[in-house]
């Protein structure tokens, strides 16, 4: 049996009792608002129309064309995540997350990079989608039949079901009777509210359903409930479960609805990229006939780590450890960013390519005999060169050869200069200039990335162009991932890391303002 992404597919073939109830919540689905409004506000919702359907994203159908085919010439995969402390997360300076880790070895296995585009709580993902801002988009998305006019849907990735989570000191019952006039927050335009609402006027339950907070996740609403500014929030069980592991102010109340699969979305006019999909999720999570989930090794392994074992979900939530909690990225921080002031680059780049290169570890070496933090070769040192091993050696001599071959490519603009400075940093000077020089020959763009030197250094690893090199062949596609994961990875510390203080620190050291082409990265 095949799962073609529909509602309730054959492979995971529900009770009879579940498909009945299931079909009764989508009968009585209504409309859920979510407005702007004061912390604390309750103000109960009325009840909804039961031909109402949920409003139509901004860009219902896609205007891109881009599949498997393209995201493999490309060697992108561009992929939308919710940023929370089970899917997807920055942790020691890399990323970290349940469905990232089994989206990486998908890309792994077709030879692509990951993109990740972090969205905001509540953002209109079918749109992100159909604009071509993500490929793929991730994150505990429930299969709902509504959302099949516009995207498609994958086979299952997990399972959940919705929870009610209470202040740990509530006492009332855990049954619908206890819940009259209690009022239930759910995250931004999630559609099991709904069903929800549709569930409390069928059987007389009296719940109301109040306004999320703008800017909350899952994770954030359980927090709220806590502090005791929302009086209950409704979650997945794996959100919840996962709480409770480094917090005892809450506790898990009734469970609502039966469970249900999480999905990935992507467009409709990709099919091939749905069906490759499809077929790397059956080789990890499938049902059998008697509704049992069968995991692979590794599938069971990840599934562990993120939700079941308290020791890895706390360690996962340490702030010193995460640089959305704690600010911090690694413990070389303060010295990275008065390194980089003095040269007047965004000191997150700097941490971003000293984690590709080392993770952060100073006394690293590699085979060809790069040293330190920025895996600097003596050759290339400078003064440095028998002092790599000392951080702050190291990084002056790092990001004094990155300024330098920076300031080589002043006549590019701001993204293209930063990827021909990062692939030089990578691969030497003579390769980015073969690839260059190749890319002249097939009439692209010498001074363009995308579409352009992203495409032919791979080809410098062909030895038909050998003699029409003058460096010897190189994986150049290593180097092309090299760029990508750099800059990637600098976005999404951009994001996560306070703004201010490292604008404050760059403006006061160097003397630059924000404008500076070597401080600010106009990513696209």
């Amino acid at each position: 049996m095949s799962y073609d992404g529909r509602m309730f597919p054959p492979s995971y073939d529900l009770p009879r009792t579940q498909r009945r109830t299931c079909a009764v919540l989508l009968v009585c689905g209504g409309l859920v608002c979510a407005g702007l409004v004061a912390t604390g506000c309750r103000e109960p919702l009325p009840r909804p129309d039961a031909d109402a359907v949920p409003p139509e994203p901004a860009i219902p159908h896609a205007v891109v064309e881009r599949d498997l085919r393209d995201l493999r010439a490309s060697g992108t995969l561009r992929v939308l995540f919710r940023y929370d402390s089970s899917n997807y997360f920055l942790h020691k300076g890399g990323q970290a997350g349940f469905e990232f880790e089994l989206m990486e070895r998908f890309a792994r296995e077709r030879s692509l990079t990951i993109s990740a585009v972090v969205t905001e709580p509540g953002a209109d993902i079918v749109s992100l989608l159909n604009d071509g801002t993500g490929d793929v988009a991730c994150g505990s998305l429930m299969a709902d039949p509504d959302h099949e006019q516009w995207v498609a849907l994958t086979r299952p990735t997990n399972f959940a079901r919705k929870v009610l989570v209470l202040p740990a000191d509530d006492e009332r019952k855990d049954s619908p009777a206890a819940l009259t006039g209690l009022t239930v927050t759910l995250p931004a335009h999630d559609p099991f509210g709904r069903e929800l609402l549709g569930l409390s006027n069928a059987g007389g339950w009296g719940l109301a359903l109040g306004t999320t907070p703008p800017g909350l996740d899952p994770e954030d609403l359980v927090a709220e409930v806590a502090r005791g500014r929302l009086d209950a929030a409704v979650v997945d069980d794996l959100v919840a479960q996962a709480a409770l592991t480094y917090r005892d102010d809450v506790r898990i109340g009734l469970v609502l609805g039966d469970r249900r699969p999480t999905v990935w979305f992507v467009r409709q006019n990709s099919p091939d990229l749905r069906a490759a999909l499809n077929a790397f999720l059956r080789g990890h999570l499938s049902i059998d006939a008697d509704g049992r989930e069968r995991r692979s090794h590794d599938y069971a392994s990840l599934h562990e780590r993120y939700f079941e074992d308290p020791r890895s979900i706390r360690q996962f939530r340490a702030s010193h450890l995460r640089p959305d909690l704690g600010g911090v990225i690694s413990g070389y921080d303060d010295m990275i960013r008065a390194r980089a002031a003095e040269y007047g680059i965004d000191w997150r780049l700097v941490a971003a390519l000293i984690y590709q290169e080392s993770r952060f570890e100073p006394e690293a070496r590699s085979i060809a005999g790069a040293q330190g933090l920025m895996q600097v070769l003596p050759s290339v040192a400078g003064a440095q060169a028998d002092s790599l091993l000392d951080p702050r050696a190291n990084l002056t001599a790092g990001i004094r050869l990155l300024r330098t071959i920076h300031d080589a490519y002043d006549y590019c603009d701001s993204v293209d200069r930063w990827c021909f400075t990062l692939a030089e940093y990578h691969a030497g000077p003579s390769r980015i200039a073969d690839a260059r020089r190749l890319a002249i020959e097939q009439r692209r763009d010498p001074n363009r990335w995308e579409g352009s030197v992203a495409v032919t250094l791979p080809r410098l690893a062909d030895s038909t162009w050998a003699g029409r090199i003058a460096s010897r062949p190189f994986p150049g596609g290593r180097t092309v991932r090299y760029v990508n994961q750099i800059l990637n990875r600098a976005r999404l510390y951009m994001q996560v890391v306070p703004l201010e203080a490292a604008a404050a620190d760059t403006a006061d050291a160097s003397g630059q303002g924000a404008d500076d082409p070597a401080t600010s990265l106009a990513y696209p």
